[in-house]
């Protein structure tokens, strides 16, 4: 066999390998999801301001000083201000 066959036959079974799930030896372990539930929010939290928003729920973060917000691709959408210096 030729270079070029032996490789593209290597690829297919390399191919075939990873379709039925082997995966490489070298593979990180899966991430975990992001904090959908939030934390536990602290006694001095300002009230909730919904259980949901756009579909998602409402969750706390400590996140700059805490706040209220929800988790949309990834990203934390603060829905309230920072409860300690009532600013952004």
């Amino acid at each position: 066999m030729t270079f070029i066959s032996r490789t593209l036959s290597a690829l297919v079974v390399a191919g075939g390998l990873l379709g039925v799930g082997a995966a490489p030896a070298g593979a990180d372990p899966v991430p975990p999801p992001p904090p959908a539930l939030g934390e536990q929010p602290p006694v001095w939290a300002p009230a909730k301001p919904a259980q949901v928003w756009d579909g998602q729920p409402v969750v706390w973060t400590s996140m700059w000083g805490g706040r209220w917000g929800v988790w949309i691709s990834d990203q934390f959408i603060t829905l309230t201000s920072n409860p300690v210096t009532n600013g952004g």
